[in-house]
This record gives C-alpha cells, sequence and structure tokens, in this order.
C-alpha cells in the first residue's frame, strides 16, 4: 500500500522556528528601546539648549543695560542723589550699579545654592517720557507727557538733559490731568533730602524710572521623579509701579549652579586686561564686560549613567568634575560687554 507523503511541521522544525522568532522579537525589542532612550536624551537636549538659551538671554539683556542712565552715563555725569533713606540696592555710582557675589554661604540672603555666583545690576528704565510742565520755576513735581514705564508712587526716578542728573524718589504721581495730558510726578521732601532738583530741566530732559536686580541661583524645592533637587535662574527686581518694593521671580529651571567672571580694566586704556571672580575684582568702575557660565541639568532621570542609556563623558565646571546622578548636563557660556562703558 501506498503511504502518502507527511503535511505539516516536525517538532525540530517548530523549534527552530521558535528559535528564530524570539530572536527576531528580541532584535526589534532592543532596536524600539534604543530608539526610545536615543529620542529621550535628544529631547532632554533640546529642553537644555531651549533653557541655556533663555536663561543667557535675560543675563545678558539686563548685564549689557548696567548702569544705564538714558543719554549718558555716570564716567561723564555723576547722578544726584536726592532720595532719602535709598535702600541697600540703590547705590547708582560708578562701583555700584554692577557688582557681584562669588561663592555665596548657605546663609545669605536670597537663599541662593550655596557656592553659586550672584550679580546685582542698577539701571534706568526705558521707555522714558518727556518733561512738558512746571519748567519756568524749580517746584517741588515735574510733569510728563505720559507715562509709558508705568512709574508709581514710591518709584526712584531719574531724569537728565545729558549734562545733569538728578535721581529722586516719587511721592505721588497723577493720572492725566484733565484736557492738558499732564502727568504730574511729585517729590515732596517726606521722602527725599529736598523737594528741589539741582536745576530747572527743560523740554529735552528724559525721565525714566530706576531699577535694581539680583541674578541667583535657587533651589526650586521641586525634586526629579527619583528625588533628585531642581535649580532654577532666579531674579529679584525692584520693578516700577509696585511700591518700590523688590519681588524675587523663578525665570529658568534646570540651572544647577552660575559662575560669573569680570572683565577689568587694570591700566585706564579702555581695553578689558584680565577676567577676575567678584572675589578679585579691584575696581568695580573699571569692569567692560562680564563672563558668565551656567550648568544646566535635566529635570527627567535615568537618561545617562549607571542606566546604560547614554555615556556622557566627565563634565568639568568651575575647576572640578561634575558628579553624575543619571541627569543629562550642558555648560553654556556668554560674555556680555557692558554698553555704557564702551569706547
Amino acid at each position: 500500500m501506498k503511504l502518502r507523503a507527511q503535511i505539516g511541521f516536525g517538532i525540530v522544525e517548530l523549534m527552530i522556528a521558535m528559535s528564530l522568532g524570539l530572536l527576531l522579537s528580541a532584535a526589534v525589542i532592543q532596536v524600539t528601546l534604543a530608539s526610545q532612550r536615543s529620542q529621550r536624551v535628544l529631547e532632554a537636549a533640546a529642553r537644555l539648549q531651549e533653557s541655556g538659551r533663555f536663561a543667557a538671554s535675560f543675563l545678558s539683556r539686563d548685564l549689557r543695560m548696567s548702569g544705564y542712565m538714558g543719554c549718558a552715563n555716570l564716567q561723564r555725569i555723576p547722578v544726584n542723589i536726592i532720595a532719602k533713606n535709598p535702600p541697600d540696592d540703590l547705590n547708582f555710582i560708578s562701583t555700584g550699579v554692577l557688582v557681584g557675589e562669588d561663592n555665596v554661604g548657605a546663609d545669605n540672603d536670597y537663599d541662593a545654592v550655596e557656592n553659586t555666583d550672584m550679580v546685582f545690576i542698577q539701571r534706568a528704565v526705558t521707555p522714558a517720557a518727556s518733561l512738558t510742565g512746571n519748567m519756568g520755576a524749580n517746584n517741588a513735581n515735574i510733569q510728563i507727557n505720559s507715562n509709558p514705564a508705568g512709574i508709581g508712587a514710591d518709584d526712584f526716578v531719574f531724569i537728565t538733559d545729558c549734562i545733569t542728573a538728578d535721581l529722586f524718589s516719587a511721592t505721588t504721581v497723577s493720572n492725566s490731568n484733565g484736557n492738558s495730558g499732564h502727568i504730574t510726578i511729585a517729590h515732596a521732601s517726606n521722602n527725599n533730602i529736598t523737594n528741589r532738583l539741582s536745576k530747572v530741566y527743560g523740554s529735552d530732559a528724559e525721565i525714566m524710572g530706576f531699577q535694581s536686580l539680583v541674578y541667583f541661583v535657587r533651589d526650586t524645592g521641586r525634586n526629579t521623579p527619583a528625588g533628585n533637587p531642581i535649580h532654577s535662574l532666579w531674579v529679584q527686581a525692584r520693578n516700577l509701579g509696585s511700591g518700590a518694593t523688590p519681588v524675587a521671580t523663578e525665570l529658568v529651571e534646570g540651572v544647577e549652579d552660575m559662575q560669573v567672571s569680570y572683565g577689568e580694566d587694570t591700566n585706564d586704556d579702555r581695553n578689558i586686561d584680565v577676567y577676575r571672580s567678584a572675589a578679585e575684582v579691584s575696581n568695580w568702575a573699571a569692569v567692560l564686560s562680564v563672563r558668565v557660565e551656567l550648568l544646566m541639568h535635566s529635570t527627567d532621570d535615568n537618561i545617562v549613567g549607571a542606566a546604560g542609556e547614554f555615556v556622557q563623558n566627565n563634565l568639568i565646571f568651575n575647576g572640578a568634575a561634575v558628579p553624575s546622578d543619571q541627569r543629562l548636563r550642558q555648560v553654556y557660556s556668554t560674555a556680555v560687554a557692558i554698553r555704557n562703558r564702551l569706547p
């Protein structure tokens, strides 16, 4: 009797097929996981780049305007400060408008992260207003055409005509005065040493608000899922219209450390001779530029290191190796020239 051919798989063929299937599945899984890991690294790096760019932009914008006072500068025109009992953050002299603090202690007034740097900036705030009234006599108030900067009572106010400059405390700021459209800013003697400015200003005078800023790195109190602390760049600013009370604001998340060095002209030739830390600067009036280095960290864990997802070479910041906690890190640097001190 003729036997029919056997149809189907034997146990050997089935085992071989299963083994090949498992190998192919494992390969697909590995490729998928690798792709996901690469995607996480790329996303973390993109967020770091964006945060670093924002942080550098904030710092550069305000550092560049240190000591700004309109058409003049402190090298040509000293400011006559008539405000009574000015606060510590009002020191508008050539050695006061830009200063820094190096490697702050743990008990600092700003709750800044220990061993990070802080930078203090003072400047006039634009847009400026034009003087339109009370120009015929030395009065206890001035009148301006508009108030685009939002100057309010208790704010500090600049007035300058590029020959003379005064800085006073506004006691009251009126709304638009009837059909004239003038806004009156009083500088009475209860907030000032005198209710008289140093001269009678004309229509060429500019009126601006005063602003002080402190940039620093602070622990936000928030943690990553793995429990690592999240640091951010903060600024404490004396903003106009706030009753002259400085307010601290978180700007950019993921700034772990900030180190600042200052380009100093040591021989009065209007060129930078050396970059120094804040503790080493000998004359703050001779600082012509500022160099800022930011150490950024990702807010996601398990990006680098022990998880094996991405190997980041030893990172050096401020002369020391940065310890790894499986977060991605990057260093961003920028250098800023002080406009009012350029040749």
